[in-house]
């Protein structure tokens, strides 16, 4: 039997977020379809945040509860604060995301909050989330640097301590300006499994010059078996200059399965979405 690599679906966030461009909620909810009719289990269905900063996500609550609810389909919802949390949990999702930055000048610019201010809200968005029985998964922002590709070990192992003391669902390590490659992968990896032990840590990779394939292979080798990725690889921080898409999700099973591993997604059918959403924004 192949082993199983999870995928998250996080283009319902990621691409709307960093495009000017007011979708309307038929144009999201006719990509949902797909992403569910592809095989997708996991998807991110939205992002709780102010819709001064993103009007795109004002819609949030409507997608929600537009979205079909499917037995085997598990919806999450990214979140920054308390004020999203309580958002999210009033629209019932049991499964959140949220994450804090390993560049203090990009944590201020993503959430207006400084090292000390994000670190409190985190923990009272773990409180809250143990007393209400949500799954949390905290992830840590920039762990391959924002400006260069040189790593701060203590400050990343002070970060990764910090968070896996909250004893969160799982843990995600995310490069968000796109600098990872398969030997600082390697690298931040042997330092961050002994301080997390037995926690599921999920790879948020974005493309990259050196090419994502090859950074996908290095985690897959080194024992992550779960990715964030976006239809056709639509996405990237807003609040980056010419920031990098995320993984596309159609290549990324590709990669797997051939890799011998399995994810369950027919990738025909994310190709077919990506097309159509490529027409709708042309």
């Amino acid at each position: 039997m192949k082993e199983n690599i999870i995928i998250n679906e996080v283009g319902l966030r990621e691409c709307f977020q960093n495009i000017n461009k007011i979708y309307n909620l038929e144009n999201k909810l006719q990509i949902l379809d797909g992403l569910i009719s592809a095989g997708l289990k996991n998807i991110q269905l939205c992002s709780f945040v102010s819709p001064k900063v993103l009007p795109q996500m004002a819609d949030a609550e409507k997608l929600n509860f537009s979205a079909p609810k499917i037995d085997n389909i598990t919806y999450s919802a990214f979140i920054l604060n308390v004020k999203g949390f309580n958002r999210a949990v009033n629209c019932g999702f049991k499964r959140l995301e949220t994450s804090i930055s390993l560049d203090d000048e990009y944590g201020l610019t993503n959430t207006g909050m400084d090292d000390k201010s994000a670190l409190n809200e985190l923990k009272k968005i773990s409180d809250l989330s143990n007393k209400l029985d949500i799954e949390l998964r905290i992830g840590l922002q920039c762990v391959w640097g924002m400006r260069t590709d040189k790593i701060n070990i203590n400050n990343l192992a002070d970060k990764i301590e910090k968070i896996a003391a909250l004893d969160p669902y799982k843990i995600c390590l995310a490069d968000t300006a796109g600098l990872a490659t398969p030997d600082s992968i390697n690298k931040c990896l042997r330092i961050i499994f002994p301080l997390i032990k037995a926690k599921p840590l999920v790879m948020h990779l974005h493309q990259s010059e050196q090419g994502w394939q090859k950074n996908v292979n290095a985690a897959i080798d080194m024992g992550i078996r779960e990715f964030d990725s976006s239809f056709g690889g639509f996405g990237g921080s807003p609040f980056i200059n010419r920031s990098k898409g995320n993984l596309p999700t159609e290549n990324l099973v590709k990669l797997i399965n051939e890799k011998g591993f399995k994810t369950g997604i027919d990738r025909s059918i994310i190709e077919k979405i990506v097309l159509k959403f490529s027409r709708i924004e042309k």
